[in-house]
């Protein structure tokens, strides 16, 4: 309301009078602390609980296949298929430059983020994004991949 009233727009006030707007004034305004007294409270060492928690799950990394670097990634089917098909993007990659190469790289890696993928494909994303990321690390030691 304050907005249409400063702007002279009357069709835009009754509108928002119709729709039981209300001015800056009489709407109610958060309680907010003196920024410099919880500075203070900080330096002596007084923190507000705010009563935020991490919540942990007992499945939280159900998904996610930790493999060290010595031992073979077990596949599935579904992933074996996966990384055929990548491994054939990998090898046209080859002969890119090495910025091309950097771009398509990435580009695939956000292709297999699991944060893309809805909850039902997270798994194989999630493994696929691993071993994306093992390829990359050995491609920068010098090795070739394995899969």
């Amino acid at each position: 309301l304050d907005t249409a009233r400063i702007y002279h727009r009357d069709e835009i006030r009754q509108a928002l009078l119709r729709a039981r707007a209300r001015p800056a004034a009489q709407c109610p305004q958060p309680r907010r602390d003196n920024p410099f007294d919880i500075r203070a409270r900080q330096d002596r060492g007084e923190y507000a609980d705010s009563g935020w928690e991490r919540q942990e799950r007992e499945d939280r990394y159900a998904d996610f296949t930790f493999v060290d670097w010595g031992e073979e990634v077990h596949m599935d089917e579904e992933m074996q298929c996966s990384v055929r098909q990548v491994q054939g993007e990998l090898r046209e990659m080859q002969h890119f430059s090495q910025a091309e190469y950097n771009k398509a790289f990435k580009k695939l890696c956000l292709r297999w983020h699991p944060d893309k993928h809805p909850d039902d494909g997270k798994s194989l994303a999630t493994r696929m994004f691993q071993w994306l990321q093992r390829v990359k690390t050995e491609t920068m030691e010098g090795r070739h991949w394995t899969a």
